[in-house]
């Protein structure tokens, strides 16, 4: 029977956590880190190590998960004196599912590259079977993290080089937002019009999600983690020379809503922009 490869995870928010007991469940050994120390208990609890710097978990890893919440952190995980790429080695493989600057990928898969290792750029997002990787690297280092992939997710896919994974991210990130806002918009209206708004979903069937009838904003931090990746997307349309101006408002509609409301809302915290703009006439 082949031995498990030994996972490596670094990031135990909402999606690490979902990873670390999906790996536990599966059989394969894990050690974990995380600043927050309930998080990194709760995976100990499951059956985790826990290690204490980014270069422990490199040095007791084949395969070393990031789930982080942008390219600045995973950059302060990857160098430095207690970083992973001081203590990796010939033949392991990190895979990045955080959200990050393509340009992010290409450096650390060059800098993996030189160790003779390998790095998957692999963000995700959700549908309603589960999680969809978006991945980007080498055919050879895809094929060697088909089982960790295949455990995490129920949809994965090589997409092309080094950063294409995180370029698609954004170009989903931009979908999700841009249709989120126009439905937020058509919300208020239909409300300011002295509608029951909800008919737009019940009576004319279109796919709302009913967060925006709810007006509940409260999550984790959902709204600043999606603002973030806009401002990706407006860096990468400046690098190809493309216009984007209708993400590039809504890309202003969520700062202004994370400014005025709550950085850790979710994302139908945008509601709030339209009120605001609005004065919430009802």
């Amino acid at each position: 029977m082949t031995e498990k490869k030994r996972i490596g995870l670094i990031g135990l928010g909402n999606i690490g956590s979902f990873y670390a007991k999906k790996l536990l469940d599966s059989g394969f050994p894990l050690v974990v880190l995380d600043t927050d120390n309930a998080k990194v208990q709760f995976a100990v609890d499951m059956g985790a190590i826990s290690t204490a710097t980014p270069a422990e978990v490199a040095k007791v890893s084949d395969v070393i998960i990031l789930s982080l919440p942008n390219s600045e952190i995973v950059e302060s995980v990857m160098e430095g004196a207690i970083g992973i790429l001081s203590e990796l080695k010939a033949g392991q493989l990190v895979i990045d599912t955080s959200t990050c600057r393509p340009r992010t990928a290409v450096k650390f898969h060059k800098l993996c590259a030189e160790k003779n290792a390998g790095f998957l750029d692999s963000p995700l997002t959700r549908r309603g079977p589960g999680q969809i990787l978006m991945v980007g690297g080498d055919d050879k280092d895809f094929a060697s993290a088909e089982d960790v992939l295949a455990c995490i997710s129920y949809k994965y896919q090589l997409i092309g080089p080094s950063g294409s994974g995180q370029y698609l991210k954004m170009i989903n990130q931009a979908i999700m937002a841009n249709s989120l806002a126009a439905s937020a918009e058509a919300v208020e209206l239909a409300n300011n019009c002295g509608l029951d708004s909800r008919l737009l979903k019940d009576y004319l069937e279109f796919d709302l999600p009913d967060c925006l009838f709810a007006e509940d904003y409260e999550g984790t931090g959902q709204l600043s983690l999606h603002y973030k990746d806009l401002g990706y997307l407006l860096e990468i349309a400046h690098d190809v020379n493309a216009n984007i101006p209708v993400s590039s408002l809504v890309h202003e509609i969520f700062k202004t809503a994370k400014v005025y409301g709550d950085p850790n809302w979710s994302q139908n915290g945008i509601q709030s922009y339209y009120k605001r703009l609005n004065n919430d006439k009802r």
